[in-house]
């Protein structure tokens, strides 16, 4: 069985490679659909610019460059374009003149209205028929530069087209696995935070288990170990050497004492016969 802890740390590392996967992929989801956005609006201002070149700048004349369409004009200009402009995905058209005016538009209430940002994007310098895209809200322009009349006037054609439609249709099928990525990211990463707690707590409590068995085996050991280290110690050092020394000096002195009297008693045993002996002659010398 292998050590928790190298088991916790490969663990982790699995969640965290795996939620780093996941977010990779979630980035890769996102790009992709991203790109495939910027692609769609790409075709839908090529396709712009074809109706406008087709369609809008044929039914054009030199007299609607310079002030507003109106009147029987008006009539003329929507007949020649709505049907080929509103019946796709385009829902609204203007045609700004080249000061920013609008001189044309499907919404009549806005003819003459003026815009100098329209103005400086029709007069930035180009070569040929550009493009301008842009978003308002949920809906995608496309401003369209043409050149319209002898000597050539510069005129812009705006097409609208919901932008919603651009966004789903990128959108499908890359852009629903970001969310699904980046909840599989979170998923992993909370496996790694309760992994970690976990091999954690039980590292926590493995040790304290440890501990506990080594107090309770701990006294036998030591007893063990001071019985070996005993038979290792010098004689001096020995447990009860010093009372052996002071029972030994304790008898020895005993003895002292003991033959120091026996020496006494004999002395006096000694002398007492001595003056007995000295008496029993004194009286024979006066008994003669």
């Amino acid at each position: 069985m292998s050590d928790p802890k190298t088991a916790g740390r490969d663990l982790r590392a699995l969640w965290a490679s795996l939620a780093v996967i996941c977010l990779l992929g979630a980035g890769v989801a996102y790009g992709v659909t991203r790109y495939r956005l910027m692609d769609l609006e790409q075709q839908a201002g090529r396709d712009a610019r074809k109706l406008a070149v087709d369609v809008i700048e044929p039914a054009l004349t030199a007299g609607d460059v310079s002030a507003p369409i109106r009147g029987e004009r008006l009539a003329e200009v929507r007949s020649a374009i709505e049907a080929d402009l509103l019946a796709g995905p385009i829902n609204a058209v203007r045609i700004w003149s080249g000061d920013g005016t609008i001189v044309f538009a499907d919404d009549p209430k806005v003819i003459g209205e003026r815009d100098p940002t329209i103005r400086d994007e029709i007069h930035t310098p180009t070569t040929g028929t550009n493009v301008h895209g842009f978003t308002t809200g949920q809906r995608f322009h496309s401003l369209v530069v043409m050149r319209v009349g002898e000597p050539p006037t510069l005129m812009a054609a705006e097409l609208v087209r919901p932008h919603a439609a651009l966004v789903a249709k990128a959108e499908d099928p890359w852009y629903p696995w970001v969310a699904r990525a980046i909840r599989l990211a979170i998923a992993f990463a909370v496996l790694y935070v309760v992994t970690w707690v976990g091999f954690g707590v039980f590292g926590i409590m493995r040790r304290a288990h440890r501990k506990a068995e080594a107090t309770r085996e701990r006294p036998p050991v030591r007893r063990r170990r001071s019985a070996v280290a005993d038979e290792d110690l010098p004689a001096y050092m020995q447990p009860g050497f010093q009372a052996e020394v002071e029972t030994r000096r304790r008898v020895e002195q005993e003895l002292s004492s003991t033959a120091a009297e026996r020496d006494e008693l004999a002395g006096r045993l000694h002398e007492a016969e001595r003056e007995l002996q000295q008496s029993t002659a004194s009286s024979g010398i006066d008994s003669a």
